[in-house]
């Protein structure tokens, strides 16, 4: 039956083979085919995930942008000023700071397919308080579920783990993720808008628990995630280690919550500058993302401009995000787009400043707004693509979670503070405070990053952990020491 089958050679000789002798396959074709057919089955399942989730993250953003345009003026009309307006958005980002390190890793212990049902769930509860909320109370209520309405930050993980080669590539694929998003995003303002200047500001939060419902469905029929086996806790490569150093044995001792702080602490510590970078960004864009709705409804701008001019800006986003970003990052240099953006973003604050101090109309103030939404769009994308490729694929969701975490942490402070400025000293003034801290980012940015590179614990890190440590994984970062890195 060897002869036949070719396995053996044909001999008028009698050939005995031990039994523990290898079998030698003399054509390799099909093992060729098997592989060829096994990576066709990967891109199919590939492009049936990125499908599913693209559309959810369009629907996502449309239920979100759907109240934007309208919370405004719901606060106005359930009697309260604008002040109040500013510390409704910084009591949603505490909730958001407390809720996203919690996603992230939750999103490293059960997936995406799982983690997408709970956030979509948290966001129908959401919207359906929303459409009840005749009071304050019930306005600021609406906000508690939003603690695991972290879907984009769901998304990203996944897309920057099915893209781990260049950073191209990967900035590439997180600029469509963030197109799909202003897909949404383009539509819900304005439809959001249109309600609301018809008196009814309460439609879209219904639509948007529809929405959040048939989310939630499509979820489920995501593939299972390949890095996260059965049994609920994601393989990582770190953390499957013989270690001679006694870390297995801190591990058993200290706890899951204790390896779960260190293992948080090692990530940011890997990528700290860029985390900086967003957090600090954040409070501007937060600032100025909260009270420049105001200045143009106080320009005369009803509930449907006021969401046709959100929708226009999520246009232009999305076609950056669509067409821009990957040219950009191919033409610039991945590591040089963070310090280019961050100044350009600078000089884009600036000529807000400008336009409102010389009392220019709503026309040329939404035309800088525009170009600074992006600018600060591909400053995001490059800072993503640069904290994603420095981590592991199984670690993507503890990092996307410590980032959105800070970055909410940043939008606790800048509303209450850009609603306080503008009330004080005026829309200019505030926007060129913000002007000035963007350009000390960029700067801090720039001396970080060298202090970093620089650093000789990044240079010898690895080799030095490959003395003690033997790992299942070819590359990355050294092995979880929770002593070591608390």
């Amino acid at each position: 039956p060897e002869q036949g089958m070719g396995l053996a050679p044909t001999s008028s000789k009698k050939h005995n083979r031990h039994p523990s002798d290898p079998v030698v396959v003399a054509d390799d074709k099909p093992p060729a085919m098997s592989e060829t057919t096994s990576k066709q089955g990967a891109s199919s399942t590939q492009r049936k995930t990125m499908a599913i989730v693209f559309l959810n993250v369009s629907l996502y953003a449309l239920a979100f942008q759907l109240q934007r345009p309208i919370e405004p003026f719901l606060v106005r009309r359930l009697g309260a000023d604008d002040a109040e307006y500013g510390r409704l958005q910084s009591f949603f980002s505490m909730v958001q700071t407390v809720g996203s390190p919690c996603v992230g890793a939750l999103l490293d212990a059960i997936g995406a397919r799982y983690m997408f049902v709970v956030v979509f769930a948290s966001s129908a509860a959401s919207y359906g308080l929303l459409a009840r909320a005749t009071s304050l109370t019930w306005l600021y209520a609406s906000k508690v579920p939003t603690v695991f309405q972290a879907g984009f930050l769901v998304a990203q993980a996944l897309v920057a783990g099915a893209t781990p080669g260049s950073a191209v590539e990967r900035a590439a694929a997180l600029g469509r993720l963030t197109t799909a998003y202003t897909v949404g995003a383009t539509l819900g303002p304005a439809a959001g808008g249109f309600f609301g200047a018809r008196g009814d500001y309460y439609l879209g939060a219904k639509l948007a628990v529809a929405g959040s419902i048939v989310s939630a469905g499509l979820a489920l029929l995501l593939p299972t995630d390949p890095n996260q086996p059965r049994g609920g806790r994601a393989v990582d490569a770190t953390t499957t280690t013989t270690t001679t150093n006694g870390a297995d044995n801190n591990r058993k001792q200290h706890g899951p919550r204790l390896a779960a702080f260190a293992r948080s602490a090692r990530i940011a510590r890997r990528v700290w500058p860029w985390l900086l970078a967003k957090t600090l960004t954040g409070v501007s864009n937060s600032a100025l993302g909260t009270t420049i709705p105001l200045v143009l409804r106080d320009r005369g701008f009803d509930e449907g401009r006021l969401g046709l001019s959100m929708s226009l800006t999520a246009a232009v986003v999305a076609v950056v995000g669509a067409f821009a970003v990957g040219p950009i990052v191919q033409t610039v240099g991945a590591a040089r787009v963070p310090g280019l953006s961050l100044r350009v973003k600078a000089g884009a604050v600036a000529a807000i400043a400008a336009v409102c101090a010389a009392g220019s109309g709503a026309v040329a103030l939404g035309a800088v707004v525009i170009a600074h939404a992006a600018v600060a769009h591909v400053l995001a994308t490059s800072l993503t693509t640069a904290t994603t490729g420095l981590v592991l694929p199984t670690e993507q969701g503890s990092l996307l979670g410590i980032e959105h975490g800070l970055f909410a942490v940043a939008r606790i402070f800048g509303p209450t503070l850009g609603t306080s400025l503008k009330a004080s000293y005026g829309i200019a003034v505030l926007a060129a405070l913000c002007a000035a801290l963007d350009a000390l980012v960029a700067l801090l940015f720039s001396l970080a990053v060298t202090a970093s590179a620089a650093s000789p614990k990044r240079a010898t890190g690895s080799s030095t952990a490959s003395s003690t440590t033997k790992t299942t994984a070819s590359s990355g970062p050294p092995p979880l020491d929770e002593k070591k890195d608390l």
